[in-house]
């Protein structure tokens, strides 16, 4: 079976959003970022960070993330790993090229891992 590639997503959640705006604005950024030009493509392993002001997030709860995230989560077989990274300030392209590093070390040294999961659930 030949490797499935990895994609990694951002989705940068505006500070501005009210905790009731914040449900719809996830589905729909999310939806956004799961898409590719391989429709309903199962060739690859996509992660996805979402970062959050921290007011906001803590005016959210962890409740309501993981209830939204999971439900996402839930209906896209490729996603392999959601989280949600709290941040101070408003998201900037500078934030997302940091988190952006960060994963990408993390995937030098342990993207594998993901290859092994995912052959593993391909032979159930």
């Amino acid at each position: 079976m030949a490797e499935k590639e990895i994609r990694v997503s951002h989705i940068g959640v505006p500070g501005n959003l009210s905790v009731l705006k914040l449900k719809s604005y996830l589905r729909t950024a999310f939806a956004n970022a799961a898409q590719t030009e391989k429709t309903e493509s199962e060739e690859e392993i996509l992660l996805v960070k979402v970062l959050v002001p921290r007011p906001l997030g803590l005016r959210a709860g962890e409740k309501l993330f993981d209830k939204v995230l999971q439900g996402i989560v839930d209906k896209d077989s490729r996603v392999t790993r959601v989280s949600v990274e709290f941040v101070d300030g408003e998201v900037t392209q500078q934030t997302i090229d940091a988190s952006m590093a960060r994963i990408q070390k993390e995937l030098d040294e342990f993207g594998h891992v993901l290859h092994e999961r995912s052959e593993d659930a391909s032979r159930d």
